[in-house]
């Protein structure tokens, strides 16, 4: 039996919207990134609610896990660091493309310091204008992003929903942080969906997603989305 600590499934305030909204930039990940990526991902009050093992979590994994991000030729993890304007580190969000190429998973953590101003919502909804909107035409479009909630966690869902995404089930899936299957909530934003939300925002079919200044890396090219 998977046994949870009670004390932390309170309310998650990195999930929670802020009054005040900083401006961020996305860029790629750099080396200089790995230490501080592999204390977020050992921290228990930022990570037990991920659904999704797709970070580092040892000096050696880390280095690995950056290779396998800037040597493939054909990714299927497209991860952004979340920076301040200054260049400050707030977060990390990955787009995770599925085998078929035609549904992708959004996950994200936000350090801790930097909750309650709004991060998580604005990234993801970043992100989903990426996937969406990269075009490639040797690859089928992207049709859906998904998200996985721990069911505690009410304010995951509140942020992903904020974010046109749409109740689509339940499930289970295996948390790292507590080495065992966690409950979940799956969340869908079909391509058809998210473009009538940004017209009906007034902000029409935009490009892909711009970013910040990063080690050189070649920028990414999104295949399946177009």
């Amino acid at each position: 039996m998977l046994e949870i600590d009670e004390s932390l499934q309170q309310t998650e305030p990195d999930c929670r919207e802020g009054s005040e909204s900083k401006p961020f930039l996305l860029r790629h990940p750099a080396r200089t990134d790995l230490e501080v990526l592999v204390a977020l991902a050992n921290i228990p009050a930022m990570t037990k609610n991920l659904c999704s093992n797709w970070l580092p979590i040892s000096a050696k994994g880390a280095e690995s896990w950056f290779l396998n991000q800037t040597e493939k030729t054909d990714p299927t993890e497209f991860p952004f660091i979340i920076t301040d304007m200054k260049g400050a580190m707030i977060g990390v969000i990955c787009l995770l493309l599925e085998e078929n190429r035609k549904q992708a998973e959004i996950s994200v953590i936000i350090d801790r310091d930097q909750w309650q101003h709004g991060y998580a919502t604005r990234a993801i909804q970043a992100v989903a204008d990426f996937a969406f909107s990269s075009p490639n035409i040797n690859q089928p479009p992207l049709e859906a992003l998904v998200a996985q909630c721990r069911v505690s966690c009410g304010s995951s869902r509140r942020v992903v929903e904020k974010c046109g995404f749409q109740y689509s089930g339940t499930g289970m899936a295996h948390s790292q942080h507590y080495n065992g299957m966690i409950p979940i909530d799956r969340y869908r934003l079909d391509r058809g969906v998210w473009y009538a939300l940004r017209n009906w925002s007034g902000m029409g079919q935009t490009n892909a997603w711009s970013f910040g200044p990063n080690s050189g890396q070649k920028t990414y090219s999104l295949k399946g989305a177009a």
